[in-house]
């Protein structure tokens, strides 16, 4: 199971505990893979994107939900939608793109109806893979420092990295580490606790559940062998942090 897979199953899982029909916001929704499949499943989803310099989904959307308005070009950093729309908000892998944090979880709150859920998926400055090229721990470098650089180009000739494009091995990593200075944002655990903490409530990690959804086979069953603060702490170091947050009732 992949991440767009994983982000529709979950909501799907909150349908059937749900009385009433539901709406549900992809926030970053890049390609519409979940919007999509969600809508398959006969549930009324939404999604929004800036579509911002790092990416070019923007060429692959469906271009009838871009004419209808199932998905939203942001032309700003405000949300197309109106105020208390929707039952669920998904994020995956967006907020480590977001250079403000706290505004991206304003409107996500503004958007969100009283009761509402938040299901959040991205990577934490304490990560070991930088899945943008595939060299671990080169986002704990600092942004702009020359080392890093060298660091990744000696990883680049052992043969690691991704997304190569033909690039020679020091085109690669320099071209790399700027990418990863200009659209990628890691923070520290405490401070995303405390960003998400000024909008919502009941935040509950769940990357011990992504763990056993994403692995399959002898991988599955070594995860559930193992007691869950072990699994989750797999999840994080390998996969980022997955967790559920509401908006306030009142």
């Amino acid at each position: 199971m992949n991440q767009y897979e994983f982000c529709a199953s979950w909501i799907t899982d909150q349908i059937s505990k749900a009385a009433d029909k539901i709406k549900v916001l992809d926030y970053g929704c890049g390609d519409g893979k979940i919007v999509e499949e969600l809508r398959e499943k006969d549930v009324e989803a939404f999604g929004c994107d800036i579509f911002y310099g790092g990416n070019d989904d923007l060429k692959v959307v469906n271009t009838e939900f871009l004419k209808i308005s199932i998905i939203r070009k942001m032309e700003t950093t405000i949300i197309p939608f109106d105020d208390n729309s929707f039952n669920y908000v998904i994020n995956n892998q967006v907020m480590g793109h977001v250079e403000d944090l706290d505004s991206v979880l304003s409107e996500i709150y503004r958007v969100l109806k009283p009761g509402g859920a938040v299901l959040s998926l991205f990577p934490h400055k304490e990560i070991w893979p930088e899945v943008h090229c595939g060299i671990s721990f080169l986002h704990w470098f600092a942004k702009g420092h020359r080392l890093r650089v060298y660091y990744a180009l000696a990883f680049r000739l052992l043969g690691f990295g991704s997304h190569k494009a033909n690039k020679d091995p020091m085109s690669w990593s320099v071209h790399k580490c700027d990418w990863i200075d200009k659209w990628t944002y890691y923070r520290s655990l405490t401070e995303i606790q405390n960003t998400y903490n000024k909008y919502f409530v009941e935040i509950h990690h769940i990357e011990d559940y992504w763990l056993r959804q994403r692995l399959v086979g002898y991988r599955n069953e070594i995860a559930n062998c193992m007691p869950l603060i072990a699994q989750r702490l797999v999840a994080r170091k390998f996969g980022g942090l997955v967790f559920t947050s509401c908006k306030p009732l009142t």
